[in-house]
């Protein structure tokens, strides 16, 4: 496989788990605010773990996206 093609490849995958682990985050954040009514103080602090969690997680996969972006204008090029 040429090396482009790896990265791209990579880079697919890697994306592909980072939305996984943001939509298991939001899913967490959305029990989280159902628990609120009950332990308000420990939700709190959970809830904002889990804010700083996904805005590197929301950043991370914007910057993989577009690197897949970049990959897959380059395979388009070649071929």
């Amino acid at each position: 496989m040429i090396p482009i093609k790896k990265k791209w490849l990579e880079t697919k995958i890697a994306l592909s788990n980072t939305i996984q682990s943001i939509l298991e985050l939001n899913h967490k954040r959305k029990y989280l605010s159902f628990l609120k009514k009950k332990k308000k103080e420990l939700v709190v602090a959970k809830e904002e773990l889990i804010e700083e969690e996904l805005k590197v997680l929301n950043k991370l996969a914007a910057q993989q996206a577009k690197m897949l972006k970049k990959y897959e204008n380059v395979l388009a090029e070649v071929e």
